[in-house]
């Protein structure tokens, strides 16, 4: 098994490389909306076929991503500088220990218009070859990915003082999203693709490594030059499919509403819980699909693991990163689960390392198991991990799901860490 060299972390995909689904189901379902994210990113990235196990993490990763970016916006120049987004999204995947995000945030700079040479001095930038909207958005980044997260209100201000409450607002959602995807990625062990890895060897730096998430690569394939800036080319490229990938946001997201408290309401009947931080949000874009990805990842209907298992994996995310804002989500959660207060008590010291809070010998305990493991940035999955899974004879599809439901709470602590330092 493929080992994180810096965490020690096992990858899962071993327990799901038979559930994979191949590269011609995923054309054959998603054909027009996979050419435009090769437009974008310059591949179609090894995690589509992790997510499609669990249909409904596909369907929230792709909700998630254009309307956090607010493509194709962007590409097209309006906005927030994209080369700052691509910024704040390289230092959190850093900060954060995801290889496979790291590489994939640099070659996403590189494309938006990041200077190389900044993007490979951004860990520690330098005062005087980065402009103060860039060292604030690095700042922000960086502080958002660490656990617990370390946000001031003066960084906070800082961003806002650069570029305004709403550009600052979409700088960060580049930070908040990459929290799912940092932890998607990194809990799973996704393999990087060797495009991706030969186009930012020469800017990402000696010191990443690929980890477990360099699996599939070739240590000797020769670098290759920095990805292009978008261009005329680029545009080209992206108009024609844009009304397909239109289309299937708006299938996937009907009669999801955008509004405050509109939103609110919607989860509320839903889930039982309006999820409050939303309401802070300027964007209704944005809060129609964090709504959406919500109320899709709470569906009964679709779940292989049960949502009481999932709200219990919620409280040992939140009690790992010290979110109390998000266990009130939880707890929320909770109580329209009908759990009860001395079964989270007991999830908490669970989360805290007391394995006889819990039994593990059934499928509910060994996802909590790999909860715990996975709450952690980087995850810790080890054999004991592995074994539960395994052991449970847990699907593959339970733990896709149980991990995108992780990524989406880290989407979420993230945000809230923002949203809840007063402007």
């Amino acid at each position: 098994m493929a080992v994180n060299e810096r965490s020690g972390s096992l990858a899962l995909t071993p327990l799901l490389r038979d559930s994979m689904v191949s590269w011609e189901v995923l054309d054959d379902r998603y054909g027009p909306l996979l050419k435009l994210v090769d437009t974008v990113l310059g591949v179609v990235p090894n995690c589509d076929r992790y997510l499609e196990i669990w249909p409904p993490a596909f369907r929230t990763y792709n909700i998630m991503v254009p309307n956090f970016l607010n493509l194709p916006v962007p590409v097209f120049g309006v906005g927030p500088p994209a080369s700052v987004v691509g910024l704040a999204m390289y230092v959190a995947s850093r900060t954060a220990e995801c290889p496979y995000c790291s590489a994939h945030s640099c070659s996403f700079a590189l494309r938006r218009g990041a200077a190389p040479d900044k993007v490979a001095a951004a860990l520690v930038p330098d005062g005087g070859t980065f402009s103060p909207g860039e060292l604030a958005a690095i700042a922000v980044a960086r502080s958002l990915a660490r656990i617990p997260c370390e946000l001031t209100a003066a960084e906070r201000a800082e961003l806002v003082d650069a570029f305004g409450e709403r550009h600052a607002e979409w700088i960060v959602l580049g930070a908040v999203m990459m929290g799912f995807l940092n932890k998607f990625m990194d809990a799973v062990g996704v393999e990087l693709e060797q495009p991706v890895v030969a186009e930012v060897s020469e800017t990402i730096g000696p010191e990443w490594s690929p980890g477990k998430a360099g699996a599939l690569l070739d240590p000797a394939a020769p670098s290759r030059p920095a990805p292009p800036v978008d261009g005329l080319r680029t545009k080209r490229r992206l108009l024609p499919l844009l009304p397909a990938a239109i289309r299937t946001d708006r299938k996937w997201q009907r009669g999801v509403p955008g509004r405050w408290p509109d939103a609110g309401a919607f989860l509320r009947e839903r889930t039982g819980h309006d999820f409050p931080v939303l309401e802070r949000l300027h964007s209704n874009r944005v809060r129609r699909s964090i709504t959406s990805m919500l109320t899709t990842n709470l569906d009964p209907a679709s779940s292989a693991v049960g949502i009481d298992t999932k709200v219990l994996a919620g409280a040992v995310f939140a009690e790992l990163v010290a979110d109390g804002l998000l266990a009130e989500d939880i707890r929320a959660l909770a109580r329209h689960a009908g759990i009860g207060a001395d079964r989270l008590a007991k999830t908490t010291a669970f989360a805290r390392g007391d394995d006889t809070a819990l039994p593990a010998d059934n499928p509910s305990g060994a996802a909590l198991i790999l909860a715990r493991a996975a709450s952690y940035s980087p995850a810790r999955v080890d054999s004991t991990t592995i074994a539960a899974c395994s052991e449970s004879e847990l699907p593959a599809a339970a733990i896709i799901e149980m991990i995108t439901w992780l990524a989406v709470l880290q989407m979420l602590h993230r945000l809230t860490c923002f949203t809840s330092i007063a402007g």
